[in-house]
């Protein structure tokens, strides 16, 4: 005699099905979390979480694409939680490009590291900018870059570790003092067609996990001295050192972004070989910026910026 024993056949699928639901909803809470709530992580954590925001991109494409596999309307709907958010925090960034309209001045920043001067600074010259900003000049690659700078820009400011080659005029140039211990940073007038403009050239103390006081009190200085500065019109160029999208990065308003105002995209910098993040930067107040964009510099860590601003 044998006895049949029935096993109720949705039991067995039951808990793949909740599996395929529960797992992408949580992920797809979580996404969204993050970029909502990133101001809620203190410190330094949240400096590095909001300078790598961008590239949540990467995880929520993954997660639509699985949840599209799933063939279920509630992950699917759940994925597109993150989807809009980050679209509405970054849309506007990727839709951007340049203006049109003429430019009365063409600006170039570099950090140059180890770079050999010629072969970096290549690509700048291509570009022909009227300015070129440079950090980390030293006592051993300042005469290379001087015979490499000097035949089409005659005029220069030097201070410390940062210089500005200028094929206009410059005058009242000046270290100023970002609290960090040595000369990282200077102001010049650039007679400029349409007239005066002040600009600042700095290079901004370094930020890592867990080290930022240092580049935040170096911000801090910064902004402090742009603000106070009555100039009408005015540039801020380097390496500052702090991503657009860091938390601290506003104390820098209202001058304005000339990637964000006229580049293509997010404009990352470093590291050079696949960046990550834009610590190099081209800020104006008073002007208006018509096109923005970035070169790689051969030999730096970092690409160089550029941007064209006028009236």
């Amino acid at each position: 005699m044998s006895v049949a024993v029935a096993v109720p056949g949705p039991a067995r699928t039951r808990r793949p099905w909740r599996l395929a639901v529960a797992v992408p909803v949580v992920a797809a809470a979580g996404l969204t979390v993050i970029l909502l709530g990133r101001g809620w992580v203190p410190g330094s954590v949240g400096s590095v979480l909001d300078s790598v925001l961008p590239w949540l991109a990467v995880p929520i494409v993954l997660l639509l694409g699985v949840t599209a596999l799933t063939r279920q309307w509630v992950p699917v709907a759940a994925a597109l939680a993150p989807v809009l958010t980050w679209t509405v925090m970054f849309g506007p960034v990727l839709a951007g490009g340049a203006r049109d309209g003429g430019h009365d001045l063409r600006v170039a920043s570099l950090n140059l590291g180890r770079a050999s001067a010629g072969p970096a600074l290549a690509p700048l010259l291509e570009a022909r900018p009227d300015l070129i900003v440079l950090q980390e000049v030293t006592a051993a690659n300042r005469p290379a870059i001087t015979d490499v700078l000097a035949g089409g820009y005659p005029y220069l400011a030097g201070a410390g570790t940062v210089a500005v080659f200028s094929r206009l005029p410059l005058s009242d140039t000046r270290p100023v003092d970002i609290r960090i211990g040595w000369t990282r940073a200077l102001r010049t007038t650039v007679r400029a067609p349409a007239g005066p403009i002040r600009l600042y050239a700095a290079h901004l103390a370094s930020a890592r996990a867990g080290m930022t006081a240092g580049r935040n009190r170096t911000l801090t200085a910064l902004a402090e001295l742009v603000h106070a500065d009555p100039a009408p019109r005015l540039l801020l160029a380097g390496d500052l050192n702090t991503a657009t999208t860091d938390r601290h990065f506003t104390v820098l308003a209202p001058l304005a972004d000339t990637q964000q105002e006229a580049g293509a995209g997010f404009g990352f910098t470093w590291p050079a070989r696949f960046p990550l993040v834009r610590p190099d930067h081209v800020l104006q107040r008073g002007m208006s910026t018509r096109h923005a964009w970035v070169v790689a510099a051969p030999g730096s860590d970092h690409r160089a910026v550029l941007a064209d601003v006028g009236n």
